[in-house]
């Protein structure tokens, strides 16, 4: 499957999409790479052949269509000179992509569908096109950028703790984790990027379990059957996702909180303290519901699953990382 000819060709045209966007002179040719990512997904998307990707193709295609028109807009408004109005239309555009709170309903629906594969390219390289963009305009558009800050650490937090979904649940966790990767972005883009590459390492090896043993709800979990010392590891991935010391995922939101509060941004430090203490309780949940019904314990089927090398790499990356980054 990893090295079928379709799936290697549909992932050289994503990162050539990247490559276009990274070096591209004008709005136009950053326009084209968007839309050729959006094209390339859809592909990926349809590969299991079923009625559900079908559903989420159609949509993701919708949206991203209409977030392609608005950033056109933009384009023909920057042209006439109407700065504030193509400011304001092109930070609407690229939110839509992102699926930035209060344009995310079309991401939750689109994400409940989807494969896991499919899921993890949704939740992180397609987001590379429309950052990079949204990365040159920021300067212009603070008010709204604000905004769209506060409402994605407070609708990815409070959302979440509601959800019994995995899919939902990784999704809010996204949204939440889009809120930290602004900010970090208002700041340098190096913070940035590195913010983006910890949160793919630390979100890979549970997209990778979850696949695997095809968790699709919390409750779940107490079929994951292998043994306890791989279920820790499981365990403590997820709280090094959730930002808990002394785990990897909390190194990019140490920097951060560092950068916000020597900026004087202790209102957006705040809420960004706040927001992470709800997204730490609905990741304590997904761990206590495995451990309070039993775990593996429950059954009597012999059979153990491996996690495999990959696997066990990004775990003990996502878990031991930050000692390792202290040392460098």
């Amino acid at each position: 499957m990893w090295l079928s000819p379709f799936l290697i060709l549909m992932l050289v045209s994503i990162f050539s999409s990247i490559f276009l966007v990274i070096s591209s002179p004008s709005l136009l040719i950053s326009w084209v790479g968007l839309e050729l990512n959006t094209l390339v997904f859809l592909p990926i998307i349809l590969n299991k052949k079923l009625n559900t990707t079908s559903e989420a193709s159609i949509k993701y295609f919708l949206t991203q269509t209409m977030a392609s028109i608005l950033i056109i807009l933009s384009a023909f408004s920057f042209f006439l000179n109407l700065m504030v109005l193509g400011n304001l239309i092109m930070m609407l555009g690229l939110a839509i992509k992102l699926g930035a709170a209060p344009f995310h309903s079309w991401l939750l629906s689109v994400a409940e569908n989807l494969t896991w594969v499919c899921l993890f390219i949704l939740l992180t390289i397609q987001k590379i096109n429309p950052l990079l963009i949204l990365w040159e305009f920021i300067e212009y558009n603070l008010g709204v950028f604000d905004v769209l800050i506060i409402l994605s650490l407070s609708v990815g937090s409070m959302m979440g703790l509601i959800q019994t979904s995995t899919r939902l649940l990784l999704t809010f966790s996204s949204i939440n984790h889009l809120g930290w990767l602004l900010i970090s972005l208002s700041f340098d883009l190096w913070l940035g990027s590195m913010y983006f590459l910890i949160y793919m390492i630390v979100l890979l090896p549970l997209i990778l379990i979850f696949n695997t043993f095809n968790i699709s709800y919390i409750n779940e979990s107490i079929m994951m059957n292998f043994n306890s010392s791989k279920q820790i590891f499981m365990y403590l991935s997820i709280l090094s996702l959730g930002g808990l010391p002394p785990f990897l995922g909390f190194l990019p939101k140490w920097l951060i909180l560092q950068s916000t509060m020597s900026g004087g941004w202790y209102f957006f430090s705040f809420i960004m303290i706040l927001t992470s203490l709800f997204t730490l309780f609905y990741y304590l949940r997904l761990t206590f519901s495995a451990f309070i019904m039993g775990g593996m314990n429950l059954f009597s089927s012999n059979n153990s699953y491996s996690l495999g090398d990959l696997n066990l790499i990004m775990f003990c990356v996502s878990i031991l990382g930050l000692p390792l980054f202290l040392f460098i």
